[in-house]
């Protein structure tokens, strides 16, 4: 007979107490960073605890059924109603949110009556070990105060969640804060129903403990569901939405082969007079690639978060530059990319005109601003670099006669157009890649021809030059003649730096002038 009451025990209590356990394991497992989760863990384990103290007491150790009633589980049962009032303010959000800080009295209350009738009460007293009648063997005022508080707790979880089913705005928390309404009226229903036939003697304390546990566990079970089937916490996949949707960058949802299957607001916008089968076509990259050869080339890359930069037709607007992030997505019905387009137009122009300034103002500080030719500083910085390389080359001084009564004939402007014809006319004499130009000063211009060592240098200078003799300004109904003089210096043989090569060509070029000015004298004298 013995036997089989304890059987019957494990068979009705203990065994199913392992579902609350279970349901315990399954919450922490599910989202152990949800405080909502912990807590209704921390319910299941405080059910696991009150009936395994129940089980003690009354099939395994009945001798010391007094200790683990007071000592477990009526702790056990107070923790469950904390958490239950705990679980229902974190439920609540936002409405409910003012009341966190009263959470420490929500738990220091019953515990600190439990303490005042442990202490201050003799435990005899408090549980009569010799009520065996089927009636509560706890004195009458201390299971007055421990119904008060389940009782009262348990109405407390239900007006916050009635609270928080009638302030609520949303639908879907409408429906969940009504379902657990219900299921805390059922647990209240059925805790107050079971009380009062125990308390009547309609059925004993044996009795009791498996309707107790019937109830509690059908509540759980229920209070699991709609946490998990509904999750408590936030909408993820509405807050993704709303941040796909408001999101101020383009993005484009694409397949492997470059078709768009979404696109945001911000991407409707873009292509809102393009068919949904050409936007791909829009893209242009650096590379040369269109979108869907992009996608090819990178299928067997499982890297995400490339970023890369395109362009994209602005249907006969101005072109926009765009940073453009590419995140594959695996594991859904279909391989998916995730295409993010931050428009960067405006920075791009800026970064062109830095560039374009930057190169106008290499090209002030190195050319000449009336001929564009090369200045003394650039023509000195590139005979380094060839002197450094010890490239052997020619260097001509060429420097114009007459410049000056043309200027003052003519007027400046005139000279400086003739200066201009001299200029794109030695452009012309200037046919090797390391060949040079250059203005040094007023009337005065360098020639630099590269020579490898089986080139005769004179005849090669004296060649090019020649091209000059019979040139004739022209400008209006003025006919100016070309007429220059030149000078030569080759290195390394006239001389081994910069200054020595200009002084050597320089000094060539005046004993030219003077040669021809003297050949003048002599003609005009014999005349």
């Amino acid at each position: 007979m013995r036997m089989n009451a304890l059987f019957m025990d494990f068979l009705t209590i203990q065994l199913p107490t392992y579902f609350f356990l279970y349901m315990a394991i399954t919450l922490l497992y599910r989202n152990r960073k949800s405080k909502i989760n912990r807590i209704a863990a921390l319910l299941m384990m405080a059910l696991v605890m009150y009936f395994l103290f129940e089980y003690l007491k009354t099939s395994l150790l009945p001798q010391y059924q007094m200790q683990l009633v007071l000592y477990g589980s009526a702790p056990a049962l107070l923790l469950f109603v904390c958490t239950l009032v705990h679980l229902s303010v974190l439920l609540g959000d936002q409405l409910t949110r003012p009341l966190h800080k009263w959470l420490p009295l929500v738990y220091a209350s019953p515990y600190t009556l439990w303490l005042y009738f442990l202490l201050g009460w003799d435990h005899h007293l408090l549980y009569n070990e010799h009520v065996t009648d089927g009636r509560s063997p706890l004195h009458p005022t201390y299971l007055l105060m421990s119904i008060t508080f389940i009782i009262g707790y348990i109405f407390i979880s239900a007006l916050l969640l009635a609270y928080s089913w009638l302030r609520s705005k949303e639908p879907r928390r409408k429906v969940i804060y009504r379902s657990l309404l219900l299921n805390d009226f059922q647990l209240f229903g059925t805790f107050a129903l079971i009380t009062t036939l125990l308390q009547s003697g309609v059925i004993i304390t044996r009795v009791s403990m498996i309707f107790y546990f019937i109830g509690y566990l059908v509540w759980a079970m229920r209070l699991r569901h709609l946490i998990g089937k509904y999750n408590i916490m936030p909408d993820y996949r509405k807050l993704f939405q709303i941040l796909f949707e408001s999101a101020p960058n383009a993005i484009l949802l694409l397949d492997l082969k470059g078709n768009v299957k979404e696109m945001n607001p911000r991407a409707q916008r873009w292509f809102a007079d393009v068919p949904v089968e050409q936007i791909p076509a829009q893209f242009e990259l650096d590379s040369g690639q269109n979108l869907q050869q992009l996608l090819s080339s990178r299928l067997d890359q499982p890297q995400s978060g490339e970023h890369l930069e395109m362009r994209m037709n602005n249907h006969g607007q101005t072109n926009l530059d765009l940073i453009a992030g590419m995140d594959r997505i695996a594991g859904a019905n279909e391989d998916l990319v995730v295409l993010h387009l931050t428009d960067v137009t405006s920075l791009k122009e800026t970064e062109r005109r830095l560039i374009q300034s930057e190169q106008n103002y290499k090209h002030s500080a190195h050319h000449d601003a009336l001929t564009g030719l090369y200045n003394r500083a650039a023509v000195e910085e590139q005979l380094q670099f060839k002197i450094a390389s010890n490239e052997r080359f020619a260097l001509v001084m060429i420097d114009l006669n007459h410049f000056k009564p043309i200027n003052d004939t003519y007027g400046h402007i005139v000279g400086d157009q003739y200066l201009q014809y001299i200029a794109q006319q030695l452009r012309t004499l200037a046919q090797k890649p390391g060949d040079l130009i250059g203005r040094i000063g007023g009337d005065e211009f360098v020639l630099v021809l590269s020579c490898p060592e089986h080139v005769d240098i004179s005849l090669m200078v004296q060649t090019r030059l020649s091209l000059l003799d019979d040139k004739v300004f022209r400008q209006d109904d003025l006919n100016i003649p070309v007429s220059f003089a030149a000078g030569l210096s080759v290195y390394p043989e006239d001389a081994p730096d910069i200054i020595g090569l200009l002084r050597y060509a320089d000094q060539q070029m005046y004993n030219r002038k003077r040669q021809k000015h003297l050949d003048t004298v002599l003609h005009v004298n014999e005349l």
